[in-house]
């Protein structure tokens, strides 16, 4: 219990996500040696003045509250270091560190994970499509992997779980938060079915915006593949999708009934670029049954006390041209506030939020307070 405490602990201080959080834990046998290292004031150079002020204000009397919080309120922690917590995670640079969990996370564990992603508004031919896939994936002993965002997420869940099969649904908040409220009659059902509520984040976070392109890192991680239902030109399914390759999944896109559909834009492009189409349940069951190939990608590095430097030193990943234009902005300030970038940018907010969050997930800018974010000193541009 004492270890759990500290490795909450640091994850309250340098986020689920952060890359510079891995290099601490592989430094130490322990998250205990790693508190009080950092504590007594040893820690790398490169740590942000915003790391340095969390591990002297945050103190593990919040990892104990939120500990006990969870007991009385039927919320699992599961730490990386817990046979529970799902394999395949961490075989990405920046897992996270614990798992908040409502259900059988065991649902996970079988190798046959699936995840789906799409439009939260999908049309009658998609609904369709994504009860016959998932329907019989679920039928073929596959756990469904989705966001339990309205749309072609709660479509994917529900059709697992009307064919009696297990779902597992990757929250943007805390897992004991009801949202989005719509959705929130399913879950009974999903957890009878032997299904699981999953989030990084501690109970009681809120949904907010830069959480959920954070989240998707761990949706397109759980599983061997991803399959893309329906998805526009700036659909958020495309950001999830590069991720898939940039972690060295198969990516799955189904073709449209209409090319010149503009809902499915994103489904062209895929399609032409990444993509194989998927036509049955048949392609994903001859994907699974396929020999498994030894490979690592480049942010496939294994996590252990012997190659954090390693994880430091990981090539950085594809840049978008709009992420090159965000870091433009920092050649002539060291901090950037989010809405100078936003002022700059003639895009959609939502796709701004989802491009900076990237950057923040790969370790290449970080988050300093209140919106504000600053190049790392690791990267080199």
């Amino acid at each position: 219990m004492e270890e759990l405490k500290y490795i909450v602990w640091l994850s309250l201080v340098f986020g689920s996500s952060s890359v510079m959080l891995w290099q601490i834990i592989n430094s130490y046998d322990t998250a205990y040696h790693a508190y009080t290292s950092l504590k007594d004031g040893s820690y790398p150079d490169s740590l942000s003045e915003n790391q340095k002020n969390n591990i002297n204000k945050i103190s593990p009397e919040k990892a104990d509250k939120i500990i006990e919080y969870c007991s009385a309120n039927d919320i699992f922690i599961i730490p990386y270091t817990s046979p529970e917590y799902p394999e395949i995670l961490l075989k990405i640079s920046n897992p996270p560190p614990v798992l908040y969990v409502q259900g059988d996370i065991l649902c996970l564990s079988g190798g046959k994970n699936i995840t789906c992603i799409g439009t939260r508004k999908p049309c009658e031919y998609t609904k369709k499509i994504i009860s016959v896939i998932c329907s019989g994936l679920a039928e073929n002993d596959f756990t469904i992997v989705s966001g339990f965002a309205m749309g072609c997420d709660i479509y994917a869940h529900m059709s697992a779980v009307r064919a009696g099969g297990k779902t597992a649904c990757i929250l943007g908040c805390g897992s004991d938060v009801n949202y989005p409220a719509p959705n929130f009659s399913y879950r009974k059902s999903i957890i009878e079915n032997g299904g699981v509520f999953i989030s990084e984040f501690p109970p009681e976070t809120p949904p907010y915006a830069k959480n959920f392109p954070q989240r998707n890192r761990i949706l397109s991680a759980l599983s061997k593949a991803t399959i893309v239902f329906e998805a526009g030109d700036k659909s958020g399914s495309l950001s999830t999708a590069k991720l898939v390759k940039n972690q060295n999944r198969k990516l799955f896109c189904i073709p449209p009934a209409d090319i010149s559909d503009n809902r499915y834009a994103g489904n062209i492009h895929l399609l032409r670029t990444s993509a194989t189409p998927l036509y049955s349940v048949g392609d994903i069951l001859d994907f699974y049954n396929q020999p498994e190939k030894v490979t690592v990608s480049e942010s496939e590095i294994e996590i252990n006390s012997e190659n954090h430097e390693k994880i430091n030193n990981t090539p950085l990943p594809e840049i978008t041209p709009v992420q090159q234009k965000i870091l433009s902005m920092f050649e002539d300030n060291d901090i950037v506030h989010i809405d100078n970038i936003i002022d700059k940018l003639d895009m959609d907010i939502s796709e701004i939020i989802t491009e900076i969050m990237e950057l923040r997930i790969s370790g290449i800018i970080e988050e300093i307070t209140g919106n504000r974010f600053r190049k790392t000193e690791r990267r080199q541009f």
